[in-house]
């Protein structure tokens, strides 16, 4: 039997399937999934609706659907997940008919073969979010789309029917698939035959007469806070966002890249002597651009909602641009080339970006097991976890882990508390565990080496990243600088006042720098950042000593990064958030602010780094021991996501 261009797809489509289902039963739940999950425990379609969609920023789709198929089949992951992956497979022969019918099998192989086998896809192939589901029915739309341009007198009826089915689910699946639908079938009223062009009409009627039933939960999540995001975490998006996100597409790897642009450049040979179908060409720019410029600049000037996530939906013609000069190659030198992709792809999806190790490694898991792990070697220690409460809840009944340990989160938890709690338990404890998700505040962890100082061993996951703390004395500490006023040292500091620095200080032997209350702004440090850090995901750990006679509200340990007299970051820490009113008056206190270098955009020219101290309610403050360290962070942290090589 000879080698034919079905064998070759059918190949692809297995490859597709074994990326997407390896160790599929061990796939965790992510924290998106999570959140889906408990919007579901209503007993009516009508508190799913009030209490389980608007809320969250999304259509109604998804979410319906999930409440039912749970209903039917259970919540175990991977019954879960398994719809989004078999929507996931398929897209990729939707691909290669797409391609097949624009230009040729050739294209249309090559682009399943990236389809099947990009992290991109894989990955959302993996995760029952609205974005692999998207994906599907934006192909399937397209699909019958293309039937209706290209050959609408054979089976009218049958693609009408199927283009309306699949753009109304892409409204009710996400706003970004909704955009991308509305864009597609706007192109179409061009692209379509005249005689059809009323019945295709009609057929958009149809699909916003569908859409009618959701245009209450539309309004009412634009209103709150944009459509698409509504817990004001996203950023806006940076000038070099798309340039970022080719990066991701292609591994961030030099080598898939590259390899890309040798296949892309097969289709310059004999151009002349070939006829390009550039009116594709120009629907698959247009396809691409349109949505992610609409995402960008309403991200920008409304509300921030553009990520990698939303533009899964139309980057497969951003693929198509380039791929479309490629003219028909015989079934052999395509499966060539599809062995080429392949090695490349799953070489680099799994060894470079540690697709499996990452993604199969839930932190919320990970902060539980090693928890599990130590508790059991470790006497004479103290277990924090920091974590999402009813997440954790969740997965401590499942792994049935025996909770003893002390849950700290964002919503019930101070560094106060947390201060007072460590006094107390590092008098009978000589180690501390402590397993954090990554939106822990960076304070925390120099909060606790002001008790437990060394790191003995640090693991880090995607998405956050577990401690072992002791006593024992940390000679490893990467200081950037030290101030203790008691030597004439001071390099990279201004705005010290020798008039100000007391000998013999209130409370002891040492040398203290008085902030008087016409003071608003004590000693500066500055340096350019290229010269203390080398890696992008490290803290810098920022201490300083302080007592006052008043209560110290409204001063704060400031640290501010600067490009050519531009502010990039600003955030500093009040006294009052460590501010113990049972101490010592005469003794001084501990205070603390820590930059996560992995939550800034850095990319900019000479950027400066600058500490000191805001006196904002310009009080009297003796000030002693200002410290700045560098600490390791954690590579892996967004590493699904970004670059971490």
């Amino acid at each position: 039997m000879s080698l034919s261009n079905r064998h070759v797809l059918i190949f692809i489509l297995l490859i597709a399937c074994a990326l997407r289902l390896y160790n599929y039963n061990t796939i965790p739940f992510s924290h998106d999934e999570f959140s889906a999950l408990f919007r579901l425990k209503f007993d009516s379609f009508y508190e799913l609706i009030e209490k389980g969609v608007k809320i969250d920023g999304h259509p109604a789709g998804v979410q319906v659907f999930l409440f039912y198929w749970t209903k039917l089949f259970g919540t175990s992951e991977w019954i879960v997940k398994l719809p989004f992956t078999i929507l996931g497979i398929i897209s990729v022969n939707f691909i290669y008919l797409i391609g097949k019918k624009w230009y040729n099998e050739t294209v249309g192989l090559i682009a399943a073969g990236y389809i099947a086998s990009l992290q991109f896809t894989v990955m959302y192939s993996q995760i029952a979010r609205p974005y692999i589901s998207g994906f599907f029915f934006s192909l399937m739309m397209i699909n019958f789309l293309t039937n209706l341009i290209l050959n609408p007198e054979t089976n009218l009826k049958r693609n009408l029917m199927f283009f309306i089915l699949s753009a109304s689910m892409c409204t009710y699946n996400h706003h970004f698939s909704l955009l991308f639908a509305f864009i597609v079938g706007v192109t179409g009223v061009v692209l379509i035959k005249k005689q059809y062009r009323l019945k295709y009409l009609l057929a958009g009627i149809m699909v916003f007469v569908l859409y009618i039933p959701h245009l209450k939960i539309f309004f009412y999540q634009l209103g709150v806070g944009g459509v698409g995001g509504l817990d004001g975490w996203l950023g806006k998006p940076h000038r070099d966002f798309l340039l970022q996100f080719i990066y991701y597409i292609f591994h961030y790897s030099f080598i898939v890249i590259v390899l890309f642009i040798a296949i892309c450049l097969l289709g310059l040979l004999n151009l002349k002597a070939r006829k390009i179908n550039y009116r594709f060409m120009i629907i698959s720019l247009i396809w691409f651009t349109v949505p992610f410029l609409i995402g960008y600049f309403y991200s920008i000037y409304f509300n921030p909602v553009l990520q990698y996530s939303m533009l899964l939906f139309s980057f497969p013609f951003l693929l198509f641009v380039p791929l479309s000069f490629l003219k028909e190659l015989r079934s052999s030198f395509n499966l060539i080339i599809i062995l080429l992709i392949f090695s490349v792809n799953i070489f680099t999806l799994i060894v470079q970006r540690k697709h499996y190790d990452l993604l199969y490694h839930s932190i919320y898991e990970q902060v539980l097991m090693d928890y599990n792990k130590y508790s059991v070697d470790n006497s004479n220690t103290i277990f924090v976890v920091n974590s999402k409460e009813e997440i954790n809840d969740y997965l401590v009944a499942k792994l049935k882990i025996d909770e003893k340990f002390t849950l700290i989160s964002d919503e019930n938890s101070s560094h106060l508390d947390l201060k007072y709690y460590l006094e107390k338990e590092a008098q009978k404890n000589k180690k501390l565990y402590l397993g954090c998700i990554s939106s822990i505040h960076p304070n925390i962890v120099p909060l606790i080496q002001d008790y437990f100082p060394t790191i003995e061993v640090q693991k880090n996951y995607y998405g956050g990243t577990t401690y072992l703390f002791s006593k024992r004395q940390n000679k490893t500490t990467k200081y950037i600088s030290i101030l203790d006023f008691d030597s004439p040292s001071a390099n990279n500091w201004s705005s010290l006042e020798n008039s100000k620095i007391i000998e013999n200080g209130p409370s002891s032997n040492q040398n203290y720098y008085h902030l008087t209350k016409d003071t608003e702004w004590g000693p500066t440090f500055s340096i350019p950042l290229k010269n203390v850090v080398k890696n992008k995901t490290n803290f810098i750990d920022i201490s300083v000593d302080a007592k006052s006679e008043d209560s110290p509200n409204g001063a704060l340990l400031v640290a501010s990064l600067d490009s050519k007299g531009k502010n990039i970051y600003w955030a500093g820490t009040d006294f009052a958030d460590l501010f113990s009113k049972d101490s010592n008056k005469t003794r001084m206190q501990h205070f603390h602010h820590s930059i996560k270098l992995s939550d800034i955009y850095l990319d900019y020219e000479n950027v400066e780094l600058n500490i000191f101290v805001w006196n904002k309610n310009k009080k009297d403050y003796f000030l002693d021991n200002f410290k700045i360290v560098l600490r390791d962070g954690n590579p892996y942290i967004y590493g699904l996501i970004e670059n971490f090589n």
